[in-house]
């Protein structure tokens, strides 16, 4: 198991203090939690829980972001040889799996959230569609036709990923077509519950864009690249839009269709992961608007979860905040007795503030190490022994509930390690 940890890590006092050595340990724990969820044919299965709830389905976006970080990981050349093969075959199974899954005939098109895992259409009622999916597949896919292009392989990008013709036969020509025309319409967030133009969708489809438009005039598709940055061009000059005058927070969506009546405020740590997942050495939002965006999240939060009243572990490390969703949080992993913290929020806030401290110096760059240092803490204060990691953990008393070995949990630990000491 030791090849599957990444050996170059940051000296233990980086973040600026001594670091629990679990937070280590957990990152090669995540990282096998990833592989076990990963399917022979390309599936990437949410949780293996079948039952209360059941999330034993293929999501397009969950399984978008899983591949980026495995893609990355593969790509890296300080990761072992044997792992670097079991990703690249996996790579190339998923690849083969998306493609199949654009030819079958969904409710939605292309914004079609999720399927079983054998690859059949899931026609469940259900929030759709989810227009983040197509963006964050081709963004992931376009990480690896540029890996491929390095490698010489123009031909099996022209195959299966990138060809100018029309109608669209190739996965990102696909997505980004779908992205293009669609980008206006409302569609279901991440949480699936809620239909509006939403901030992290909207992001999502204009970083695809924008690289799509490089893409595309790279492979000699000139009149796709003017079409997709005039398109993502179009859709920043409505992400302008998507700030409070009043509190510099940056709000979760606009122009929402009733239907989820008790969520009133603008908070959702939907904007934090919008940013981190569309970082690219810089943030696609005012960094002040981010960080105060952060902070209220963070001092909601606090308030409101009595798990968040314990400060300090056993070994008296400073424990950050335990977030959540969004305040108004009904669900709990099983059914709506009240919103718990969520892996994947707590760890948004360490990489953000990782990422943010890129930029920073002195006082300010140290007091950003030392609040991601903390939701480390606070994430490794609430696993078990084995170190698996569930969706959600009880607001009151700390322990996991919701589904199990959630894959996007223990992705969020590997996207958020890496941000911080890799």
């Amino acid at each position: 198991m030791k090849s599957l940890l990444l050996i170059a890590l940051l000296p233990l006092q980086a973040l600026g203090a001594e670091v629990n050595p679990r937070i280590h340990t957990q990152y090669k724990t995540a990282l096998s939690g990833v592989l076990s969820n990963l399917k022979p044919n390309g599936a990437v299965i949410a949780s293996p829980s079948t039952s209360a709830p059941n999330y034993y389905y293929d999501w397009v976006r969950d399984t978008g972001l899983t591949m980026r970080a495995l893609i990355r990981i593969a790509y890296d050349k300080r990761t072992d040889s044997t792992l670097r093969s079991k990703l690249l075959e996996q790579i190339q199974k998923w690849i083969q799996w998306e493609f199949s899954r654009q030819e079958q005939n969904r409710l939605t098109g292309l914004g079609e959230p999720r399927f079983y895992v054998d690859g059949r259409v899931n026609e469940e009622p259900w929030g759709r569609p989810q227009n983040d999916g197509p963006a964050i597949r081709a963004l992931t896919a376009m990480e690896v036709a540029e890996q491929w292009l390095k490698e010489g392989r123009l031909k099996e990008v022209n195959r299966l990923l990138y060809a100018p013709s029309l109608p669209a036969q190739t996965l990102i020509k696909r997505d980004l077509e779908y992205v293009a025309h669609h980008w206006k319409e409302k569609s279901f967030d991440l949480w699936e519950e809620e239909q509006a133009l939403h901030y992290y969708t909207l992001l999502s489809q204009k970083t695809a864009l924008l690289k799509g438009a490089a893409f595309a005039r790279r492979l000699g598709d000139s009149g796709a690249s003017r079409f997709y940055a005039s398109a993502a061009g179009e859709i920043e000059n409505l992400l302008q839009q998507f700030k409070d005058p009043y509190s510099g927070v940056i709000p979760y969506a606009i122009e929402k269709s009733p239907g989820l009546p008790h969520k009133k405020s603008i908070l959702d740590i939907s904007v934090i992961l919008a940013l981190i997942h569309n970082f690219d050495g810089s943030f696609a939002a005012p960094a002040d608007s981010a960080l105060m965006t952060l902070k209220e999240l963070m001092r909601v939060f606090r308030i409101k979860y009595p798990v968040n009243h314990v400060i300090r572990n056993k070994s008296g490390e400073a424990l950050g905040v335990a977030l959540g969703r969004y305040p108004e949080d009904i669900y709990d992993g099983v059914g709506f007795s009240g919103g718990n913290p969520w892996f994947i929020s707590t760890l948004a806030a360490a990489e953000f503030a990782c990422d943010l401290s890129r930029s920073r110096a002195g006082k300010k760059r140290d007091a950003l190490n030392e609040i991601a240092l903390a939701q480390f803490n606070r994430v490794i204060h609430h696993l078990d022994e084995e170190g698996s990691m569930s969706e959600q953990f009880n607001r009151e008393n700390g322990f996991q509930q919701g589904a199990r070995d959630l894959t996007w949990s223990y992705v969020s630990y590997l996207t958020a390690y890496r941000a911080c000491f890799l």
